[in-house]
């Protein structure tokens, strides 16, 4: 018995040894600066922060892809450069397109007002309206408008409307094929 004792004294002598080794060797490496391979990842760079005062020595230099600013000098008479100049394929411009299109919106606004016109007047009207009573008690239309014919105005208006609109489509779809801008139209 004395025999197992000293064993497991001995045994449990090595356990705690070899703990304290593992532990000084731990402390060794953390102060020589050694780290684990997850450790050793490189840290992100600080990333460049531009200002405005950065943005400002930008416009005094000259792209490697562009030539040198120049002031374009403007001559009375000479034609735009740029979107002022710019014309169709037709050789139209913007007053152009804009006059083609003003009678078109303004038969919209027109037709617009009227039938607006027309169904106050249609929803004023009831059932009985037109319809006039003599005295002899016969029943006789009055010379007044009667909701049928209210509502046949409002159709052929709404039927104007639609041939006027097909129109300014038309007429958009030619200034696109023209290559006219879409703000010449508006």
């Amino acid at each position: 018995m004395l025999c197992m004792f000293r064993s497991s004294v001995l045994l449990t002598g090595l356990y705690v040894m070899s703990g304290i080794l593992l532990l000084g060797a731990n402390a060794h490496e953390e102060k020589s600066g050694a780290t684990s391979p997850a450790e050793k990842t490189p840290k992100p760079k600080a990333k460049k922060v531009y200002t405005n005062e950065d943005l400002k020595s930008l416009k005094d230099t000259t792209h490697v892809n562009q030539s040198p600013v120049t002031t374009p000098s403007h001559r009375a008479g000479s034609r735009g450069t740029g979107i002022e100049g710019y014309r169709d394929t037709g050789g139209h411009d913007r007053e152009y397109w804009q006059k083609r299109m003003r009678p078109l919106n303004n038969q919209l606004e027109t037709l617009d007002s009227q039938i607006a016109a027309q169904q106050a007047k249609y929803d004023g009207l009831n059932a009985a309206s037109g319809v006039k009573l003599s005295r002899s008690g016969k029943l006789g239309a009055s010379s007044s408008d009667t909701r049928v014919q209210v509502a046949k105005r409002i159709d052929d208006l709404k039927q104007k409307r639609a041939e006027v609109l097909k129109s300014k489509q038309d007429l958009e779809e030619e200034a696109r094929k023209a290559q006219a801008l879409p703000e010449w139209l508006r």
